[in-house]
């Protein structure tokens, strides 16, 4: 996905309702934020896409935002967060961009899934959102440039929406899937 953002220069301000079929938001890496830009992102396609199809652009956004406010900013205070979301042809290309600190040796965390315990017990807490976006995203990369991470993956989607979508506008949410 070409990248728009351009070395020096502020992110845009939110673009709402994009005819080309875009949604951009840029808001402040904390939880509150993530959670209205989800609702924002989500909305802005559901009308688009089937259910399960914004499950899944909920998750995985839910997960990559989250590690920017947790992990990117951990040590800093909250900085600016851009998303952008374009439908293309069968997936929503989605893009991240942060100036929090880089990922570690400037890749994304390995793909490696571990075998779970053999008891519920000990098994970890965290540690599987990087596992989901692999799983449910495609094309997925990691640069830095400029000072700043830039996160890209594609959610693929079948393109039409069910006829009975549970989807308004006015605020009621879409449920998150998880197993």
């Amino acid at each position: 996905m070409p990248s728009d953002q351009r070395p020096g220069r502020q992110p845009a301000p939110l673009q709402r309702d994009h005819p080309s079929g875009r949604f951009r938001h840029v808001f402040s890496a904390e939880p509150a934020a993530v959670r209205d830009a989800l609702r924002r992102a989500v909305a802005r396609f559901a009308r688009q896409i089937s259910v399960e199809d914004a499950g899944t652009l909920e998750l995985t956004l839910a997960e990559a935002l989250n590690n920017v406010v947790e992990h990117g900013y951990a040590s800093r205070e909250p900085g600016p967060v851009d998303l952008l979301v374009v439908k293309g042809r069968g997936n929503l290309e989605c893009r991240i961009v942060d100036a929090g600190v880089p990922m570690p040796g400037l890749v994304s965390p390995s793909p490696g899934i571990q075998a779970p315990p053999r008891k519920i017990e000990t098994m970890p807490e965290g540690g599987w959102g990087w596992a989901l976006i692999r799983v449910l995203t495609t094309d997925l990369d990691y640069r830095r440039e400029n000072g700043r991470n830039i996160l890209t993956f594609r959610v693929p989607v079948a393109g039409k929406p069910a006829p009975s979508h549970p989807y308004h506008p006015l605020g009621k949410r879409l449920p998150i899937f998880l197993f």
